[in-house]
């Protein structure tokens, strides 16, 4: 049982991990351009493009997933 607790808080951990690091590398570079352009009344259209590759996600998940694992198996003993 112990480790199936650990394995379920490895898997929200990196599915929270993995979700907040997409909506940083997506959010930021669109939000921040329209955002500094609002502050400084320059006026200018603050476009901006993204692209994310699945690589560092998948090293975020599975670091996140061995931190949560690992963290939930030593509370429990």
């Amino acid at each position: 049982m112990t480790y199936l607790k650990s394995f379920f808080v490895g898997m929200v951990a990196a599915l929270i991990a993995s979700t907040i690091y997409v909506c940083v590398v997506f959010v930021l570079p669109i939000l921040l351009p329209f955002l500094l352009s609002r502050i400084t009344s320059t006026g200018g259209s603050g476009a901006a493009g993204v692209a994310v590759s699945s690589g560092p996600v998948l090293v975020i998940a599975v670091v996140a997933f061995i931190a949560g694992f690992y963290w939930q198996l030593r509370r429990t003993r």
